[in-house]
């Protein structure tokens, strides 16, 4: 049996639990309750607000700076949804502070997520409208919607591609292929030996070609290590010693010179030319009394073959040629 005793420490008990939770609960709720708040709207335009709801968190730069404290359809344009968010005093929304839905992990809610703008930028005050940025449900049905559209093109090129006209034109091509690829194996057949002995040929032109490019390089060699000796720099010094000693010398005097012996050479061939037109003159005569000579000496050859008693009795010939008047 329950005495009254234990009914009124019960009651106590129930009575100071009560008390120490409403106390709990006025320490905790009311400072932010009691606290300055800074409330802004922001507008969302033909854009599905599901997964917000009020209480829902507000995020700036990953970090929760409020939460979602009403949502409501504006009575002016009924395609647009305003919601209300109330944000820690101090939050530095910028006149170009976007504000997009994110999704809240796995769970399908989702949140408010506010992009900082530029530090330049001026402040938005309290009570104004935070424009409202690309969400990722839209990049997603973006995204979706360019995926959809290369899949229908890819559909319609596969179509496109499986019609019976096409079809025997990919069936003509592979035949042809085929038959391509068969007489290219019966030409390699054909022609494996002479192949292989280009490739050796190929092989020995390489190695002549290696051993030509070594005796090329010695021999850059060799020249480079003469135009780095002084030998070719001695021969540059004397070529420049020459030039300079031709500058030097009396040029016009040589060429005067040179003229001079030329003059002279002139006039030495012109007494050889008439020396020589004697001379012809002289040697025409000679060859016409040789001429005679022979005449006398074949008549007498003649003569003494006929009769040899002649050169015993000394008899004239007869008809003998007078020489001297046919000149």
């Amino acid at each position: 049996m329950v005495t009254r005793s234990q009914h009124t420490r019960l009651g106590i008990f129930v009575t100071l639990a009560l008390a120490a939770l409403l106390l709990s609960i006025i320490v905790i709720v009311a400072p932010k309750i009691l606290q300055d708040r800074d409330i802004y709207y922001i507008a969302f335009e033909d854009v599905s607000v599901t997964g917000l709801q009020e209480g829902s968190a507000v995020k700036y730069q990953g970090l929760q700076v409020g939460y979602i404290s009403d949502i409501r359809i504006d009575p002016l344009n009924i395609r647009r949804v305003i919601l209300k968010v109330s944000l820690d005093q101090g939050v530095p929304i910028k006149v170009d502070t976007r504000a997009e839905i994110n999704f809240l992990g796995i769970t399908g809610l989702k949140l408010i997520e506010l992009r900082s703008g530029s530090q330049l930028a001026e402040s938005l005050p309290p009570g104004a409208f935070i424009p409202a940025g690309r969400s990722l449900t839209d990049e997603i049905t973006g995204k979706a919607e360019v995926l959809a559209e290369k899949a229908e093109l890819i559909l319609n090129n596969l179509i496109r591609a499986s019609s019976d006209e096409n079809a025997d034109r990919v069936l003509a091509l592979i035949d042809t292929v085929a038959h391509s690829m068969q007489i290219l194996n019966q030409f390699i057949k054909a022609n494996r030996d002479p192949f292989h002995a280009t490739l050796q040929d190929a092989g020995l032109f390489i190695v002549e070609l290696d051993s030509l490019t070594f005796y090329a390089t010695s021999l850059l060699k060799s020249w480079d290590a003469f135009a780095k000796s002084d030998t070719l720099a001695q021969i540059v010094g004397n070529f420049a010693a020459v030039t300079e000693e031709l500058k030097e010398a009396e040029v016009v005097q040589l060429f005067g010179e040179i003229n001079t012996t030329l003059e002279q050479t002139n006039n030495i061939l012109k007494d050889v030319e008439i020396s020589f037109a004697r001379s012809r003159t002289d040697l025409v005569y000679t060859i016409e009394r040789l001429k005679e000579t022979a005449d006398y000496l074949h008549q007498f050859s003649r003569l003494v073959s006929e009769d040899p008693s002649i050169i015993v009795r000394g008899a004239e010939p007869k008809n003998a040629p007078d020489f001297d008047l046919e000149r």
